[in-house]
């Protein structure tokens, strides 16, 4: 593999895994254009530097939770994982072979959240098991490519009326068991071997990725704090459109 691609995956890997923008969404648009990587190795190693990139940001949180498992949060997460994990294994079923026919919709999807959630819904709450389940359900419909993860969690999350540095905190807490899960489902079903990897160019992607990862859910928490989304809802409407040209046009 080429340095220069390792760079623009590990950048694309990182920065859009947290943005509320689509991760997969860009690879698929990226592979699409001639750049990327089908090897499952290297797809794993870069979730897996994004991975540790949310546990640096987190790590305070993670311990206090590892030495008090009963917390309320913990609970919440697993409630909001359990629809999660029930949808991705549907979508993997039966949607997935038509990835990149949905990608523009997908991507629309998005924007539509993204612009729903600068809108007033509903007074302040706190987070209960309720909210948990719903966002969970909007994670696991982002499993579908173009709908981004982070996008629809907050997008939900600030229409049921949570606070945004909550909000903030919970989705990225609860891209870690979907992260995890991801990766051992890939390597359970994949069949096509981890051989034709280059060593360095993947610990290249592998540090942008991480960097890159720190960098957006630190700009991404600061946003979140006093400023609207609709920025990310206008740019990923232009991708949208882009992907539709993309796609069904050229």
């Amino acid at each position: 593999m080429k340095y220069i691609e390792a760079v623009i995956l590990g950048l694309c890997q990182g920065l859009t895994e947290f943005l509320p923008v689509s991760s997969s969404g860009h690879l698929m648009l990226l592979e699409e254009l001639g750049i990327g990587e089908s090897s499952l190795l290297f797809n794993l190693m870069l979730h897996l530097a994004t991975l540790l990139s949310v546990c640096i940001i987190f790590r305070k949180k993670l311990w206090y939770y590892i030495r008090h498992p009963l917390d309320k949060d913990v609970l919440y997460i697993l409630i909001a994982t359990v629809p999660t994990a029930a949808l991705a294994f549907v979508v993997r079923l039966f949607v997935d072979e038509a990835g990149l026919l949905l990608l523009p919709f997908g991507f629309f999807v998005t924007s539509v959240l993204l612009y729903l959630s600068t809108l007033k819904w509903r007074a302040a709450k706190e987070m209960d098991g309720m909210s948990a389940f719903i966002t969970g359900l909007a994670q696991g419909i982002a499993t579908i490519g173009g709908i981004s993860r982070s996008g629809s969690t907050i997008s939900v999350m600030l229409m049921l009326g949570i606070d945004r540095e909550k909000a903030g905190d919970f989705t990225f807490l609860l891209s870690i068991p979907i992260i995890l899960g991801s990766a051992l489902v890939e390597i359970l079903t994949f069949s096509g071997g981890f051989g034709g990897v280059e060593v360095l160019p993947l610990a290249l992607a592998m540090v942008i990725a991480f960097a890159s990862g720190l960098f957006a859910i630190k700009l991404f928490l600061s946003m979140l704090k006093n400023k609207s989304l609709l920025p990310f809802s206008i740019y990923t409407l232009l991708l949208a459109i882009a992907s539709f040209v993309i796609v069904y046009v050229l």
